[in-house]
């Protein structure tokens, strides 16, 4: 129920993107509009956009049943993709575009749906990664949680800041399991999964606000809105380099195969986010929060970027670093 809820308020908010403290009541009828929103990833093969017909009378929202993006980087058209219609899950990708972004790239997307029923439009550029490679170092160890001591993994990630701008990123954190078939060698796989990320002890990641295991329980007026995405500035480490720390739980592989060979590889991930990226990512962290308390709170302002319709298009580039966690060969076990 509250997930619904925070679908109508990100739809409410990007109604009246430049409300501060309140949303302005209309009485009138709003026509319907097209909703455009994606997260374009610099040097991915392809990048997903989710493109819905959206009523705010109504309150619902419908996947186009024919509709497209024309794509255009640095002034040149670079493909035009079709929309397709699907009947699940709200917010699902329904466009796949093959163009290739790269670092410094201004996108421009046109959308239509509808036989041209409904048109939006925008633009975005893509940010300059961090120059210098990441270091990642890990440590098997113990936190404290609400239950007791569990068994964790430490990350110590090393970034170098951009000089001379202010900068904003994010931290991602990918496990990867691979199965390579002992019977003919072909390798199944990545088997994707986001542990959760623990940034408790983290000053930046928590903007100043450590917390530990103690502070589950919050005063009537004292709530903290987890930072659920990981978002952080350069504000405590300009043109430098700082060490993030986090945790996560152990990497495993399910046991339930010993006859192929197995192996886990850890993505650590630093997007660099242009300052309304990184704005939206830090709304979803309210809206997304059991700590975010609509009665006491100001309103969520989530930004948006599409003209003549409604959404938000993001982009990122990055740099990683990619860790062998775990390499299990064949046990010559089989049932």
């Amino acid at each position: 129920m509250k997930k619904n809820l925070s679908r109508l308020f990100i739809l409410a908010s990007l109604l009246f993107p430049a409300c501060e403290n309140e949303l302005p009541y209309r009485d009138k009828p709003q026509a319907p509009q097209l909703l455009m929103n994606a997260f374009l990833e610099a040097g991915k093969e392809e990048n997903s956009v989710s493109l819905h017909v959206i009523d705010m009378d109504e309150q619902r929202a419908n996947y186009v049943s024919n509709g497209s993006i024309t794509v255009y980087v640095n002034g040149e058209k670079t493909e035009t993709a079709q929309a397709e219609k699907l009947n699940y899950t709200f917010g699902a990708p329904n466009c796949t575009l093959k163009t290739l972004f790269r670092p410094g790239d201004h996108i421009r997307f046109e959308a239509t749906a509808e036989n041209g029923q409904y048109q939006a439009g925008c633009e975005v550029e893509v940010p300059l990664p961090i120059e210098e490679t990441i270091q990642v170092d890990t440590l098997r160890t113990q936190l404290r949680g609400s239950s007791g001591m569990r068994d964790c993994m430490q990350y110590k990630i090393t970034i170098h800041d951009r000089p001379g701008e202010k900068n904003y990123y994010r931290l991602i954190i990918e496990e990867n399991t691979y199965r390579v078939s002992s019977e003919d060698g072909i390798v199944y796989g990545p088997f994707l999964n986001y542990p959760e990320i623990i940034n408790q002890e983290d000053i930046v990641l928590t903007d100043g606000h450590l917390t530990t295991a103690d502070d589950d329980e919050f005063g009537i007026l004292d709530w903290t809105v987890r930072n659920l995405n990981n978002v952080f500035t350069d504000g405590r480490f300009e043109n430098g380099s700082y060490t993030l720390k986090v945790y996560t739980s152990i990497p495993y592989i399910s046991e339930w195969n010993r006859k192929d060979h197995l192996y886990l590889d850890v993505t650590v991930r630093i997007l660099s986010l242009p300052q309304s990226y990184y704005r939206y990512l830090r709304a979803m962290n309210c809206l997304n929060s059991d700590g975010y308390n609509e009665t006491f709170m100001e309103p969520v302002i989530v930004p948006q970027n599409v003209s003549g319709g409604l959404g938000f298009v993001g982009a990122s580039s990055e740099q990683r670093v990619t860790l062998r966690m775990i390499d299990q060969p064949p046990s010559g076990y089989s049932k």
